[in-house]
């Protein structure tokens, strides 16, 4: 039963719909038989319920970038209801017609009319030769008219993004500095021992070879630098996509206690270099 229900509402709505287009494509074949040149754009509104109201609205835009006098006007809107009583006997459909000019309706875009922007949201277009009406429904649903209830969605959406952007820019930015510091730290007693500055990622490689080997540095300063300078690089490139407050304080006080061993070391050097020279 529940399915023999939904068929007939099928077939209905089907009926419906080919009806509605029977009825404005007649209409506006009358409507443009004569006017085209003066008809900028025309599309369609139809009811929720129209299996009930049997009725539809045309919106027609003239194109007043040139002059339509008023004799045009009036005779255009005996040509509307013309059609829209053809409609009426042929289709059983009352056809409603309500006219703009095309300034007129940019203006009313432009102040942000609730009136407007509703009927470019449900609008249908059945002629639109210049692509007036389906750039304005495109913007719309994309949020691109500002003061539209799709404008508003399209900015609360794009909070959480944000948000996650600047928390990403700001690890980003944290990450890199403690990279920087480390590997800065890393490269002084390398130089200072008389060693070419290493690139970033041959820091802590240069650092084992000529200094923990020689038993002149503790392996885990080493593996500060490696842990920190792969983190950073991980975290670049999308292989670590978030870093826990735990693990970043852990970071902090390795790099503090990196640089603070770099400094005694550097100390160790020069002690070294004017023992030497006496």
């Amino acid at each position: 039963m529940a399915e023999k229900k939904k068929i007939v509402q099928k077939e209905t709505k089907v009926k419906n719909e080919l009806t509605q287009v029977s009825a404005i494509k007649e209409y506006c074949n009358h409507v443009l038989k004569d006017f085209k040149p003066v008809i900028k754009s025309i599309w369609l509104l139809t009811s929720s319920d129209f299996s009930k109201t049997r009725d539809m609205t045309a919106i027609i835009i003239f194109d007043d970038m040139c002059e339509i006098d008023t004799l045009t006007r009036k005779k255009l809107d005996l040509c509307a209801h013309e059609a829209s009583v053809i409609a009426k006997n042929k289709q059983e459909v009352d056809i409603h017609t309500s006219y703009y000019n095309l300034t007129e309706y940019w203006d009313l875009i432009r102040h942000g009319s609730p009136v407007t922007f509703q009927e470019i949201r449900d609008g249908i277009p059945v002629y639109d030769p210049s692509g007036f009406f389906v750039p304005l429904k495109k913007l719309l649903i994309d949020g691109r008219i500002s003061g539209t209830k799709e404008s508003m969605r399209s900015l609360i959406g794009k909070a959480p993004l944000r948000i996650k952007r600047i928390r990403h820019e700001f690890m980003l930015n944290v990450l890199e500095k403690i990279y920087t510091a480390v590997v800065d730290a890393g490269q002084a007693p390398l130089i200072m021992a008389g060693f070419s500055p290493p690139t970033q990622k041959m820091v802590a490689t240069s650092l084992n070879e000529i200094f923990v080997k020689k038993n002149k540095l503790e392996p885990e300063y080493v593996r500060y630098v490696d842990e920190i300078v792969k983190t950073w690089k991980d975290y670049e490139h999308g292989t670590i996509k978030t870093i826990s407050g735990d693990m970043l304080d852990k970071m902090l006080e390795n790099a503090g206690r990196f640089i603070r061993r770099m400094e005694d070391l550097m100390e160790e050097i020069e002690a070294e270099k004017v023992k030497k020279k006496l």
